[in-house]
């Protein structure tokens, strides 16, 4: 069931207190795009940091709207941080007269607005205002180290790419071994995704 309100329960969404790894996905014009990013939860502020140069931060100073999708797949946090989103991996929902994109097979998504932007050298820091939201499919799923593992280490590839620096290829073999220990089938392929773009 479609949502729209300002009073939305971000719980309900599964957006808790603390930093929630989210595939944020926006718009400018016809191009869509996804990317993993953290949404900031902290007492009764919902938050965004988003580091220059990416097109999530072009889009954002654009339009001040995004979309946080939540979803367990661990290949989606691969998929959207090294390539493009394919367009038949998104929805477009329309509400308010705007055009939201979400991932179709995210399990909820959570609409904002961006306001009270702060621009630093680096990055845009943004308050989250959600629009409106929709939950796909609610079931329940323990934690999985593996999952977890993998955010990490798609993180320091990231930061691997960008620095070049060996300490980054190091705790990506680390969290390796978690993923191979705890991780199941779908982890264990997205990790071997994640090599391939090193």
């Amino acid at each position: 069931m479609l949502k729209e309100s300002r009073k939305l329960k971000l719980e309900d969404f599964g957006l808790f207190e603390g930093i929630s790894e989210t595939i944020v996905t926006t718009s400018q014009g016809l191009s869509p795009n996804a990317a993993p990013m953290g949404i900031i939860r902290k007492h009764d502020t919902t938050l965004i940091r988003i580091f220059k140069g990416s097109k999530t931060y072009k889009n954002i100073t654009t339009d001040n709207f995004l979309v946080a999708n939540i979803t367990n797949d661990p290949l989606a946090f691969v998929r959207y941080t090294f390539s493009e989103v394919l367009p038949e991996d998104i929805q477009t929902i329309y509400s308010q007269e705007r055009e939201f994109p979400v991932l179709k097979d995210a399990q909820s998504w959570v609409a904002f607005e961006c306001i009270n932007t702060k621009i630093t050298p680096y990055s845009l820091v943004a308050e989250l205002r959600p629009v409106m939201g929709h939950v796909n499919c609610c079931y329940p799923k323990a934690p999985n180290r593996g999952l977890n593992a993998l955010i990490e280490a798609t993180i320091h590839a990231t930061r691997y790419k960008m620095h070049g620096e060996e300490k980054y290829l190091e705790l990506i073999n680390f969290y390796e071994d978690i993923i191979n220990k705890c991780g199941g089938e779908r982890e264990k392929e997205a990790l071997r995704l994640l090599r391939t773009y090193l």
